[in-house]
């Protein structure tokens, strides 16, 4: 039976057409939606890069410390694209080792109190944490405070997935010279100090069990490391007087403490010379 034709018109199911296509529209509005729920950091930047002229945009996580900023660097024409590594990345669980830096970096700068006594490292295979002395200690005692033995059960808790991965863990302690020439640091009081200090924090760890004590160690270089030289200032004592942790990694080889320093000092000139363009 055929339908009879509606007078003015050429087909009775022109709305059909109207219909299928607001039906095609939904769908790839929808297809946009789903596609923007999870947010590629490297599509993202890609897309950046192009919209701003640029062939890529690469981040460089080198080293870096908490709260600093790490800046953007292009790849030459020609050259391959690096990896690209998401520096926000929210890591809730440390279950590889390189996760350890960023659950550290989001727990550090999720708590304020942390902004201006802890600086934090990523190197090649290792993390280091620089503790200013207050974090850990009062003034000449090796007693742990409550707030230091609450970031190193952070810490442990962080440490206890990855512990096969982990092939020494190393404590250091300083000190500061004292402020006044009248009364000197004595020998076996400054080495002592810093010795006993490295030592009690490696030994709240090891007493977690996270990793075999031999690859734990302690080490106190007394007032003789000093990040900023001696003047006699509170300031420069605060700075001074430090713990830091040297966390690394079981397949790279240990660094010594200058060439950690050195790796430091190289990434945070890198920073300020790119800050400064």
């Amino acid at each position: 039976m055929k339908r009879k034709k509606i007078e003015g018109s050429s087909s009775g199911y022109n709305w059909m057409d109207t219909y299928g296509d607001m039906v095609t529209l939904l769908l790839t509005f929808f297809v946009l939606l789903y596609s923007m729920s999870t947010v590629d950091a490297q599509k993202w930047q890609m897309l950046v890069a192009a919209l701003n002229g640029k062939k890529h945009i690469v981040v460089d996580d080198g080293p870096s410390r908490v709260g600093g900023e790490v800046s953007d660097g292009n790849v030459e024409d020609g050259q391959p694209f690096p990896p690209q590594v998401d520096i926000d990345r929210d890591v809730k669980e440390v279950k590889e080792f390189d996760d350890l830096y960023y659950y550290l970096k989001k727990y550090f700068q999720n708590n304020s109190d942390y902004q201006s006594k802890v600086e934090l490292h990523k190197g090649d295979g290792y993390t280091f944490i620089t503790f200013q002395n207050n974090v850990f200690f009062d003034g000449d005692s090796a007693v742990l405070r409550p707030e230091g033995k609450k970031i190193l059960d952070v810490l442990a808790d962080a440490l206890k997935n990855i512990s096969n991965d982990i092939g020494e863990i190393r404590a250091y302690g300083h000190t500061a010279r004292a402020g006044s020439a009248n009364q000197p640091n004595t020998i076996e009081g400054d080495r002592t100090l810093s010795v006993l200090r490295a030592n009690n924090v490696i030994i709240y760890l090891q007493k977690k069990n996270i990793i075999e004590p031999k690859k734990m160690v302690a080490e106190g270089y007394g007032e003789h490391r000093p990040l900023v030289p001696h003047d006699g200032t509170e300031a420069t004592r605060i700075k001074n007087r430090r713990v830091e942790i040297y966390i690394a990694k079981a397949d790279k080889s240990n660094l010594t403490l200058d060439k950690i320093y050195e790796e430091i000092n190289k990434s945070n000139k890198k920073d300020n010379n790119q800050n400064n363009k």
